[in-house]
């Protein structure tokens, strides 16, 4: 099996304000595996392409991607963070599919599943460009909406005076467990629906402070990192936001969600501002989730794969096999 890897920049075709920053490109890495006739492709955005480059000794005696078990436990025992991990169960994943001529949420049984609508993702912004976005996303079913630090939940109303589908917030741990109620109580009266990671990561205790006194559930975002996140967060959230590049891939991806089940969480799927393969991968789990929020692809300009049509919310799921995203540049060759 033939290892490859590269670093590709993407711009935005807008920038993205967050409680992170301002984002006008990604930049992630991509893997290439080639196998009997057949390329899988993986990536994550965020991957140290010289962490990515050190799986390539790691998988020197891997005859196939049926050893993906052993292949992924070998690089967390070795140390290769979650990320680059992603990168290299993406690709492994891609060749199960394209082996088989099948995308892979058919492989595991989940075609013919009801999918619930993904989310659109607005940055923070002044209320009247804010308004100006959403009288133009009108017929989107649901809206996220990007708060910071200085936010105090009233851009909410500002969305809902012109938008009359349904508004998530997303908060990125801008607030103590005290203010982040007072957001809350305001969001309710906007009629938000959920609150994702109000406080700072690293605090369960604070997540289940506000939890058990918010009006609207609240998800864990960052502080659900993978499947040993699970068991702390039970009881201290509504629900899991979870994450390939977080998680290390679709292995421990999956692993989530049925613990997440099992514990009586709620699950979202979500990603990062990423190429569309990354979202592509993603979408193989959608008819697992309760909400979608697969729109990181949606604002990319030049990006050298093409994912799931998204039509006004309604994602479709992948019909090629493997991941299902098929290149559109002449440097990645044909899938």
């Amino acid at each position: 099996m033939r290892f490859a890897h590269r670093a590709v920049t993407i711009a935005l075709k807008e920038p993205f304000a967050s409680n992170t920053g301002v984002t006008t490109e990604v930049r992630q890495s991509v893997v290439e595996l080639d196998w009997e006739g057949l390329r899988g492709y993986g990536t994550a955005r965020g991957a140290d392409p010289a962490e990515v480059g050190a799986c390539a000794p790691l998988l020197a005696d891997v005859s196939s991607p049926y050893e993906l078990r052993r292949v992924m436990d070998r690089l967390a025992g070795a140390g290769i963070g979650p990320a680059a991990r992603c990168a290299v169960d993406l690709a492994l994943h891609d060749l199960l599919g394209k082996a088989c001529g099948q995308p892979l949420h058919r492989l595991w049984g989940l075609a013919g599943l009801p999918v619930p609508p993904t989310a659109l993702s607005i940055g923070a912004c002044p209320d009247g460009e804010l308004r100006s976005r959403a009288r133009e996303l009108a017929g989107w079913p649901v809206l996220k909406l990007k708060l910071t630090p200085e936010d105090d939940g009233s851009r909410a109303g500002v969305l809902a005076s012109v938008y009359g589908g349904r508004i998530r917030v997303d908060g990125n741990g801008s607030w103590s467990p005290d203010r982040a109620l007072e957001v809350a109580r305001t969001l309710h009266r906007h009629g938000v629906e959920i609150l994702e990671q109000p406080v700072p990561p690293g605090d369960p205790d604070a997540l289940r402070y506000v939890h058990e006194r918010s009006p609207i559930p609240v998800y864990a975002d960052e502080d659900c990192a993978g499947p040993e996140d699970i068991g702390r967060l039970r009881g201290r959230v509504g629900g899991v936001n979870v994450k390939l590049v977080k998680c290390g891939g679709l292995r421990a991806a999956r692993e989530t969600v049925t613990l997440a089940r099992r514990a009586g969480l709620r699950v979202m799927l979500g990603c990062k501002l990423e190429s569309a393969l990354g979202v592509s991968a993603m979408t193989q789990l959608a008819p697992l989730a309760d909400e979608l929020d697969l729109d990181g692809h949606l604002g990319l300009v030049g990006d050298p794969f093409a994912g799931p049509a998204v039509e006004r919310g309604e994602i479709g799921l992948p019909t090629a096999p493997g991941l299902g995203a098929i290149t559109t540049g002449t440097d990645y060759g044909d899938n």
